[in-house]
C-alpha cells in the first residue's frame, strides 16, 4: 500500500486493497466485524485512515508499507454505538440495543456492518475479535472496566446509566464469542 498523503480512502475500497496488499484476512474481517459491533455509521472516506507502522523507500522516491506493517482504523466515532443520522440521536441505547454484529445461517457467516463490501466473515477474523472481547469481558468482571469506560463517555446525561449500556455490550460480545462459522 503506498504511503502518499492521501491517508483515507472509501472503506470497502480501502479493505480490498489492504487485503491485496497481504494484509490477513482473518485482520479484515476481524475489523469489520468490529466496525458491526460498535455500529459505526459514519463511513465516508475522511473518518477510515490509514497508516504504514514502517515503510520502504521506492525507486520513485514514493513510499510503501512493509508487508503486514499497514494499519487501517477508524478516526472519527461520532457516528457510532446506536448511529443515527440526527446528532441529537447519536449513542443511543435503544437504537444499539439488539442490533446484532454477526449472523450466522447453515455455518455462514456474515457481518452487518455499513459499506465494507464483501460481509463474509472468516472463523479465524471471527476467532481473533472474540478473543479481544473476551478479554474486555474479563476485565469487566475484574474490575469493572467496560462499565468504567461507558461512565467516563458521560453518555448518562443524555441517555442510559452506564450499567444498561455494559450489559448491551456484554451481549453484543456474546454474539461474536458463541458463534462458529464453518469458512
Amino acid at each position: 500500500m503506498n504511503c502518499d498523503h492521501k491517508d483515507h480512502g472509501a472503506l470497502a475500497e480501502s479493505l480490498g486493497k489492504l487485503l491485496q496488499g497481504g494484509t490477513p484476512r482473518a485482520q479484515i474481517d476481524a475489523f469489520k466485524l468490529w466496525l458491526a459491533f460498535i455500529d459505526h455509521g459514519d463511513t465516508k472516506p475522511d473518518n477510515q485512515k490509514f497508516a504504514c507502522l514502517d515503510s520502504q523507500k521506492n525507486a520513485d522516491g514514493s513510499r510503501t508499507c512493509k508487508p503486514g506493517q499497514a494499519v487501517y482504523y477508524v478516526s472519527d466515532m461520532g457516528s457510532t454505538f446506536g448511529y443515527n443520522s440526527a446528532s441529537e440521536k447519536k449513542a443511543r441505547l435503544d437504537a444499539w440495543k439488539g442490533k446484532d454484529p454477526i449472523k450466522v445461517s447453515g455455518g455462514r457467516c456474515t457481518t452487518t456492518a455499513k459499506s465494507v463490501g464483501d460481509t463474509s466473515i472468516s472463523e479465524a477474523g471471527r476467532q481473533l475479535l472474540a478473543t479481544g472481547l473476551q478479554r474486555l469481558l474479563e476485565a469487566e468482571r475484574a474490575n469493572g472496566t467496560i462499565t468504567r469506560v461507558f461512565h467516563a463517555s458521560r453518555n448518562q446525561e443524555r441517555d442510559q446509566a452506564p450499567e444498561a449500556w455494559t450489559a448491551e455490550f456484554v451481549r453484543k460480545a456474546r454474539t461474536i464469542i458463541d458463534a462458529r462459522c464453518s469458512n
